[in-house]
């Protein structure tokens, strides 16, 4: 198991970002809306195309993960396009499914 890299515990203020972060990748929606996000940047009605849900259900689960600052907007002719803004969620999404996939074959 790797050594933890940090050297003193996270700051209160800081476990309360990575909790807000973690319960925002924390459902099976809004995690298909990052993977879809980290393909290609989209509108909501693209998203609500390839997930097959209701543009209120995408709306809601855009407006939380931009709130977690994982997604961001912009305006593009009228029309907001969404993209992933942060990083690590690549590397956390990569982490959890090389987990995954590990245990599959265990």
């Amino acid at each position: 198991m790797p050594a933890n890299t940090l050297s003193e515990p996270p700051t209160p203020e800081t476990v309360q970002r990575i909790a807000v972060m973690l319960k925002a990748m924390g459902d099976p929606v809004r995690l298909r809306i990052l993977y879809h996000l980290r393909q290609r940047e989209s509108t909501v009605n693209e998203l609500v195309h390839e997930l097959g849900c209701s543009q209120a259900n995408v709306s809601k689960h855009l407006s939380i993960l931009k709130a977690a600052a994982l997604v961001e907007s912009r305006t593009e002719r009228q029309t907001r396009v969404y993209h992933v803004t942060d990083p690590v969620v690549n590397s956390v999404c990569d982490s959890v499914c090389t987990s995954i996939e590990r245990r599959r074959n265990i």
